[in-house]
């Protein structure tokens, strides 16, 4: 049976975070919780933002997180509960162009 792409659709969601420690506990716990089928962290990388009226730049550590869209909602809760910033980075997206062996091995994570 193919999956459905409206529910069980793969997507691609971003988090960054100020240390490699908190972006690997935050990583680690959303796979054992099996809210990701993945989470990929990089960095440092540098971002440079407006945060209240100033220009900043900081080193952060990014969270690449593979899910399916049912998980999305929960995953993003979830990581928000946990996030250190007063407003945490948060972009979701469909990967449009998935094998279909990938999506079976997302889906069979949850």
């Amino acid at each position: 049976m193919a999956a459905n792409p409206t529910t069980d659709g793969v997507l691609v969601a971003w988090t960054t975070l100020p240390t490699r420690e908190e972006a690997d506990q935050l990583a680690a716990g959303a796979v054992a919780a099996r809210l990701a089928a993945c989470a990929q962290v990089e960095g440092p990388v540098r971002s440079h933002y407006v945060w209240e009226g100033q220009a900043q730049a900081e080193d952060e550590y990014r969270i690449t997180f593979k899910l399916t869209a049912t998980q999305e909602p929960i995953l993003r809760t979830w990581v928000h509960s946990r996030h250190p910033y007063a407003v945490p980075q948060w972009l979701a997206v469909p990967a449009t162009h998935v094998s279909p062996a990938y999506q079976a091995w997302i889906l069979g994570v949850r």
